[in-house]
This record gives C-alpha cells, sequence and structure tokens, in this order.
C-alpha cells in the first residue's frame, strides 16, 4: 500500500492471565461503546473478572471493546494533546471488590474508512478463494483517516488503531495492558471476495 501504516499501529489487550480484566455489569453495546456512540446514562459497574488483584494503567474486559484507563493515562493523554479518544464514567471494583478511583471506560472517537477486504499479502498455504483468508497488513484507504491519534475503522468490527506518537508515549511511561503491531506486520482474517 503506502508508507503511512508503518507509523500506524492494531492495538489489543495483552493476553497474560496475570493482567487483570473488568467486565461491566448489564452488558452494554460493546462496539458502540468502544466506539463512542452509545452514552451510558448512569456510571457504569465493572468489576474484577480475571487475573491480577489490582488495576494497571490500561484494562481490558473480557469484551475487547471493554476498555478502561487510569487517572494517570487520561492526564497523559490529556497533556501530550493526543487526539480521537474521550472516556464514559465507570465505577472500577479490584479483586476484593474495592473501588480503584479515578478509572474511566475508554472510547475511540477518531475514524477511518473500512478495511480493505482484499488488502495485504495472504498468508503463504492459504486458499485465496476460501471462505476466509488470513492476510499479513491491514490497510484501508489513507483519505478516509480523520488524522486522530487513536481511531477505528468504519464498520461492525472491534478493530482499534493508534499512531506512532501513542506507542511511544505508552511505550516511555512504561504503561502496561495494551500490546502494539504496526499495520504492515498485522495478521487478520478476511473475507473472500465472492
Amino acid at each position: 500500500m503506502f508508507s503511512v501504516f508503518a507509523p500506524i499501529y492494531y492495538v489489543w489487550h495483552d493476553l497474560s492471565r496475570r493482567m487483570f480484566h473488568a467486565s461491566l455489569y448489564r452488558h452494554p453495546p460493546h462496539g458502540e461503546l468502544l466506539r463512542g456512540e452509545w452514552d451510558p446514562v448512569t456510571t457504569l459497574q465493572a468489576h474484577w473478572s480475571l487475573g491480577g488483584a489490582e488495576p494497571q494503567d490500561m484494562v481490558w474486559g473480557l469484551s475487547n471493546s471493554w476498555i478502561y484507563i487510569s487517572p494517570h493515562v487520561q492526564r497523559l493523554f490529556r497533556d501530550e494533546g493526543i487526539t480521537g479518544w474521550s472516556t464514559y464514567p465507570i465505577e472500577l471494583h479490584n479483586k476484593s471488590g474495592e473501588v480503584c478511583p479515578g478509572y474511566a471506560g475508554f472510547r475511540i472517537v477518531g475514524r477511518c474508512g473500512p478495511i480493505d477486504e482484499q488488502g495485504g499479502e495472504v498468508i503463504p498455504g492459504e486458499d485465496p478463494d476460501g471462505r476466509f483468508v488470513r492476510r499479513i497488513g491491514l490497510y484501508f484507504e489513507e483519505s478516509t483517516w480523520d488524522g486522530s491519534d487513536w481511531f477505528c475503522p468504519a464498520g461492525n468490527n472491534g478493530y482499534k488503531f493508534a499512531t506512532e506518537r501513542v506507542r511511544n508515549l505508552l511505550k516511555e511511561n512504561h504503561i502496561r495492558g495494551a500490546e502494539l503491531m504496526s499495520l504492515t506486520h498485522t495478521t487478520w482474517i478476511s473475507r473472500a471476495q465472492r
């Protein structure tokens, strides 16, 4: 594709079972909550569900659409002018049930167009005409990106993207809980074009 994708990263959660995970009660709409398309009318309750007893700076739910950030991360993003994100009110509880003050639900309001379902290279050995095809390289039309530091592609999906600014900020400040991989190296599954 083109060079804009090298400094853009696909973001997913650290799958270590030692990482604190918390789930929202009353299961709000997953994708709509992540993309800022649904606003909770009350503070949402997030309770420990797996892993460590205390939350790290970026916490994920059992749904990859539920992300919570510490006051430290919120300050970092605001102070550094990171764009494309907002928060919603939550009350995060650790494993013993105590409230962890200052955490907020994280949502991504930056956007780009849909994923190019035929983009990237087909992984050797895959049938390019199969129903689902593994590919390397996750792309979208560059002109559709709004330029935000955090953004999601259009469509019903859970993809989360961040710029190199975000990656560097998380790394420099030793923020744990998120993994980032360059879009040019991301392996994903596309649907075959029919």
